[in-house]
């Protein structure tokens, strides 16, 4: 379902409306991070707590494949730009991916200094904005092959062929002086380590983009996300409990685990780590380790999250209940940092579900209040702010050239289309109308069309 918020269409204006179901998606999303990011691992008898069991490494799967969706509608969702419009396209969200770095770094210095081990996202997914701009113009298909593909192998390929990637941070997350000193260790690190290895995740970038190329207003396309994603989440869990379980797995993977650990159940089935010599090991499904079951689960939960919420966004008392979590999702870059700032400050420490609980309240009412008056947050209004420039210079240089090959022609969605575009740090999925492409467009033209409906 999508809400209004401009003119109607019917007085001879762009209307803009939001598809709030990717909104609540990626509030959802933020919701289960800040979960992982409050509470213990386990429980004190050594049982997984609650929020590891229901959200480590299903709420930043579903956040990384919501920066996919996002991927593609920003460059035309169904009918994605070409040519030039592309490659302005190409050069802003290039800029939002530095800056998003730099952010994610910045946020290392607080991390650290608290000791907190929330392991920013953040510079792992800029380096996953840069690999997916040459596939912004692959079909659905394309990008779903690359994605399966990613998510079957490139856990087990790094392993086999890479090994553990060292950190070059003197503490858990990376920072300016991190990247200022050891600037190729850092991109690797980046790129083929840590709790979110670029290569590995670009899987969900894949999944996110091609969904992007869908409609996601359709219900028949929302319930076979639904249908699909848990389909594909319960298979791959089951799967893994054959193995471990029933064809003795997961004992072949106690007997090959590093020694000086008592390797129970719970830590081999939610934080194993060290080398595990044992093919077995990919018969798992712990949280971040990669592994083929892990990245299909969780590609799966994410499909099923999308697909429930905008399911459910298509009814108007389910819009009104959660208007509140859309208005969070749709600044998650913003609220992510401030919950990392708040937490470093270490406000409420031992009191977890009261602080889980403020936090949450906290960051849903800020975004409420802001959202009455802005259309981004604060940080995607800054980040927002640069790409656009990005984007409109490179589309200004590259019409000096004077002279547009057919492939710059983009064809538009027709005036009933509820096909939206969304901004990737939080504007949310707008629609827009009367915007056909009749012959050739200077690609400063088709930018600035874009633009608006970002």
């Amino acid at each position: 379902m999508t809400t209004g918020s401009g003119p109607s269409h019917m007085a001879g204006t762009p209307a803009k409306s939001r598809i709030i179901g990717v909104d609540v998606a990626r509030g959802i999303a933020l919701a289960g991070m800040l979960a992982v990011h409050v509470f213990y691992t386990f429980n004190s008898d050594g049982s997984p707590s609650i929020a590891t069991e229901l959200a480590s490494g299903r709420s930043a799967a579903t956040f990384a494949v919501m920066a996919g969706v996002g991927l593609s509608l920003v460059t035309g969702g169904r009918y994605p730009l070409k040519g030039a419009a592309r490659v302005a396209a190409s050069a802003g969200l290039a800029v939002r991916g530095l800056l998003i770095c730099l952010t994610g770094l910045m946020l290392g210095y607080a991390t650290n200094a608290a000791g907190l081990d929330v392991y920013v996202i953040l510079p792992y997914y800029a380096v996953m904005f840069l690999l997916a701009i040459p596939l912004l113009g692959l079909s659905p298909r394309v990008l779903a092959g690359i994605a399966v593909v990613l998510a079957v192998s490139a856990g087990t390929l790094l392993n086999v062929t890479i090994g553990d990637v060292a950190n070059p941070s003197s503490g858990i997350d990376a920072t300016l002086g991190t990247a200022g000193h050891h600037p190729v260790r850092l991109l690797i690190f980046l790129l083929f380590g840590g709790s979110y290895p670029a290569v590995l995740w670009l899987a969900y970038i894949c999944a996110g983009m091609a969904l992007g190329r869908l409609d996601l207003t359709s219900k028949r396309v929302a319930a076979w996300l639904l249908g699909g994603g848990v389909t594909l989440a319960a298979t791959a869990w089951l799967t893994s409990s054959v193995l471990l379980f029933s064809l003795g797995g997961l004992q072949r993977i106690r007997q090959a685990a590093p020694a000086g650990t008592r390797w129970t159940n719970s830590l081999l089935l939610w934080q194993p780590y060290g080398d595990f010599n044992t093919w077995w090991w990919y018969a798992g499904r712990a949280p971040h380790t990669g592994t083929p079951l892990d990245m299909l689960h969780t590609l799966g939960v994410a499909l099923a999250v999308l697909g429930a919420a905008l399911l459910l966004t298509r009814l108007p008392l389910a819009v009104r209940l959660l208007r509140p979590l859309a208005a969070a999702g749709s600044m998650i870059l913003t609220l992510y940092c401030a919950h990392i700032l708040v937490l470093a400050t270490g406000v409420l420490n031992g009191y977890l579900y009261a602080q889980y609980t403020v936090i949450l309240i906290a960051m849903v009412a800020f975004a409420v209040i802001w959202r009455r008056t802005h259309t981004r947050g604060p940080l995607e209004a800054l980040i927002a702010g640069a790409s656009t420039r990005a984007r409109r210079a490179t589309a200004n240089a590259l019409a000096g050239y004077g002279r547009w090959p057919a492939e710059s022609k983009t064809t538009a969605p027709p005036a009933t289309s509820k096909e939206g575009h969304m901004n990737l740090q939080g504007e949310g999925p707008r629609q827009g109308h009367g915007d056909s492409v009749r012959g050739h467009r200077r690609p400063d033209e088709r930018v600035r069309a874009t633009e608006d409906r970002l």
